[in-house]
């Protein structure tokens, strides 16, 4: 098992942000992007509030015994 860090974890979710931000930039007409902007405007005050501080990510390798 390995658990990421705050860095980490703060790493990757601003990367989907930043995948969100481009995927506007270039799509802003898109029937999908009004949603996509309401996320984007409320998903970084939700994570930095309840998700950062509440939860983590973590990787489990599992193998049969």
């Amino acid at each position: 098992m390995v658990l990421a860090d705050e860095d980490s974890w703060d790493r990757y979710v601003a990367a989907q942000w930043l995948n969100v931000r481009t995927w506007l930039d270039a799509n802003p007409d898109d029937e999908l992007a009004p949603e996509m902007r309401a996320e984007l405007d409320r998903e970084p005050l939700r994570y930095t509030m309840f998700q950062r501080p509440l939860l983590g990510w973590g990787l489990f390798a599992l193998m049969k015994r």
